[in-house]
């Protein structure tokens, strides 16, 4: 489509009032072709053919306009080249940005607009104007009028700025200081009368908006310099006792987004400040997450156990640490170091909540994993260790028997003799006895070893538990023991019975019943399943030949035997030694 025929179908549509209805048909073809569309609008409204800032005004996002973002999109690429009164294109500008709602990409009409007001004389004067006189609270047109204007006349905008920063009206000081911040300065002279100017103004109005707004600006301004660092700590060390929500937040963005900015002599004093999140604030719960994500890559595992443990305390450990999943994922990428360490020194602690958090390192692990306790810990501690981190492996991951027994195995070859008897014991009752599958198969394992130690207290267990099921086998021929035929009759009716139950309530909730509109087949004999797919009146039978689908899981049989004694004996082994 050459730019005539375009011009001439863009002014029939407008005619014809379907102007965004045909921006909406072409959109997708013009950006595969030559683009012709924005410099073609931009040509019209240039040339008073077209008004797009009053066409554009009333553009709404209704939910039948599924293209809206599109459209505006286009706005986008035609406001730096267009001729109007900043003041329509101002309210233009905020109409449409206020339309997208809470999307992602509601505020990507600023850099135009920006643009627009660069390229035009006295544009940026004429927007503070508009800022200044009539004080929108709902939209900023202050920081694109400073920004845009410093592009031009750097030192003007940047001392009307600073003006600002006494100004009468708290909002104006806030979008001041923010214009402040957005600023690649040119003149680098002019960073620490700024920097300086924003500590003054968040000491006379230190309202949590405001230090939020001033430390992001603060940090934005001193990094522009190697001579400013300190500006941004005193700023800091002032505001040290200020721990609301949004200077929180502000300080796990300068962590999470800045962070080849963030220097070591920083970096301290804005962890310290995250130590005091809020549970429910989990935007900010995420900055801090890839934050310590990022310093475990830099083998900084010690900080992010203190801050963790600092954080826990401090909110009163209202969240675990399976929140700070990305932390949690780059942990196991270092399973024999980091995460071992930090589950010795966890089940070490005395503290159920810190062991809670332990089990939560793993608990998406339903089989488990083969892992060992940190031995350079263990050795740290004084006699009794061994066998206490033994019953804290049993009763923290007593439901994944693999990770279990891997613990304890860990602490056999330097546990002392009078521990190791205890230990043996503890394997045998209640793991072995509970799980005959995984954790025998483990000692048959462990038969091999070359370690004497571990090889002897192997052989040992598998002994012993020879010898139990010998005395279980005899309990069989016990009649007296045995439920009769009609006892059992009766059970099993009633754990069917249970069952069927169970799986009705399943089924109501069940994803793929909602997704084939609660449409069940019912299979009476045969090895396919039969489905009719319809064509309008016509219909398709199609037939699937059955495939097995299964899973398996290990039940602990102690749960069956002795369900109380066994959870008070879990319960006994989380809850020992911990005095808090």
């Amino acid at each position: 489509m050459i730019m005539d025929e375009l011009k001439e179908k863009l002014l029939i549509a407008n005619e014809d009032g379907n102007f965004f209805e045909f921006i909406q048909d072409i959109y997708y073809q013009d950006r595969k072709d030559e683009k012709l569309l924005p410099s073609t609008l931009a040509e019209l409204h240039n040339d008073g053919n077209l008004n797009l800032i009053g066409l554009f005004q009333n553009f709404k996002n209704t939910p039948e306009n599924h293209d809206f973002f599109s459209v505006r999109r286009v706005f986008e690429e035609v406001l730096p080249d267009i001729n109007a009164p900043v003041k329509g294109v101002a309210q233009c500008v905020k109409h449409l940005t206020l339309e997208a709602g809470q999307d992602g990409f509601a505020y990507t009409l600023m850099s135009p607009f920006k643009e627009f007001c660069i390229k035009g004389d006295d544009r940026a004067k004429a927007l503070l104007d508009i800022a200044l006189t009539n004080i929108d609270e709902d939209f900023d047109h202050l920081t694109t009028a400073i920004e845009a204007g410093a592009s031009n006349d750097e030192v003007t905008y940047v001392n009307q700025a600073i003006e600002l920063l006494t100004h009468e009206n708290e909002l104006i000081i806030q979008r001041a200081i923010f214009a402040l911040g957005r600023i690649n300065f040119q003149d680098k002279t002019l960073l620490e009368p700024v920097a300086i100017a924003i500590t003054k103004s968040s000491i006379s109005s230190p309202t949590d908006l405001i230090l939020a707004t001033s430390m992001r600006a603060m940090f934005t301004v001193v990094s522009q310099s190697d001579d400013l660092e300190c500006l941004f700590l005193d700023f800091l060390n002032t505001h040290s006792d200020h721990l609301d929500d949004r200077y929180i937040h502000a300080a796990s963005e300068i962590l999470f987004y800045d962070e080849k900015k963030v220097s070591s002599n920083v970096e301290p004093n804005l962890l310290n400040i995250c130590c005091y999140t809020k549970p429910e604030n989990k935007g900010t719960i995420n900055n801090v997450d890839f934050a310590l994500d990022r310093l475990l890559k830099s083998n900084r595992f010690d900080d992010c156990v203190l801050f963790l443990e600092r954080f826990f305390e401090l909110s009163e450990y209202k969240l675990s640490v399976k929140y700070f999943d990305s932390f949690v994922r780059e942990l196991h990428n270092h399973r024999d170091t980091h995460l071992s360490a930090l589950l010795t020194r966890w089940l070490l602690s005395k503290r159920i909540k810190l062991g809670k958090y332990a089990f939560d390192l793993l608990r998406d692990l339903d089989k488990g994993i083969s892992i060992g306790f940190d031995r350079a810990l263990v050795a740290k501690e004084s006699k009794g260790v061994h066998l206490f981190l033994a019953r804290k492996a049993c009763g923290w991951f007593f439901n994944q028997p693999k990770t279990a027994i891997s613990l304890i195995e860990s602490l056999v070859l330097n546990a002392p003799d009078d521990e190791l008897a205890d230990i043996q014991q503890l394997i045998f009752h209640p793991l072995c006895v509970s799980y005959p599958g995984s954790i025998r198969d483990h000692l048959e394992a462990l038969n091999g070893s070359k370690e004497h130690r571990v090889k002897q207290l192997a052989t040992d267990v598998l002994s012993e538990y020879k010898e139990y099921q010998a005395s279980v086998k005899a309990a069989f021929k016990i009649n007296e023991l045995s439920p009769s035929q009609q006892d059992r009759h009766t059970y099993w009716r009633h754990h069917n019975k249970l069952m069927n139950e169970s799986m009705k309530q399943a089924r109501k909730k069940s994803i793929f019943t909602s997704l084939l509109g609660g449409n069940e087949s019912v299979l009476l004999y045969g090895n396919k399943s039969i489905h009719y797919i319809h064509h309008g009146e016509q219909k398709t039978r199609q037939e699937v030949p059955l495939s097995e689908i299964s899973t398996s899981f290990e039940f602990a049989s102690m749960h069956n035997l002795d369900p109380h004694g066994l959870e008070n004996m879990i319960w006994q082994f989380k809850a020992e030694g911990c005095t808090s």
